[in-house]
């Protein structure tokens, strides 16, 4: 069993769960949205959630059943820009992915494949 990342970003007016290789599907609130990602996660059997806010940034960032990588110190000061280029770089590549959106939201909210920051 291979653990799998789940990205769970906004697009748009919804937010947007995806995992690489599969169909993002998009839900109305970020509650749901991250729910639904755990939920999937505890499925396969491990993995590791990344949770972004409406900035681009990773905000939250949890495994299930599997080594939490440590974070490295921060020894400079452009750390901070360093890993915010960082999460833009993964962002853009997990929104790029050409795999169709399914909606999941309470109301229907158009579908969207890409967005670019």
């Amino acid at each position: 069993m291979v653990a799998k990342t789940i990205h769970v970003y906004r697009s748009g007016e919804v937010w947007t769960v995806k995992k690489r290789g599969k169909s993002a599907k998009t839900f109305s609130t970020q509650q749901q949205a991250v729910a639904a990602a755990k939920r999937s996660i505890k499925k396969e059997g491990s993995g590791q959630l990344v949770v972004y806010g409406t900035n681009g940034q990773i905000r939250h960032y949890e495994t299930y059943r599997m080594i939490r990588i440590q974070e490295h110190p921060k020894k400079s000061p452009i750390a901070a820009q360093i890993s915010r280029a960082v999460s833009k770089v993964v962002l853009e590549r997990v929104q790029s992915d050409p795999s169709p959106t399914s909606d999941h939201s309470a109301k229907k909210q158009p579908r969207l494949h890409q967005l670019s920051i």
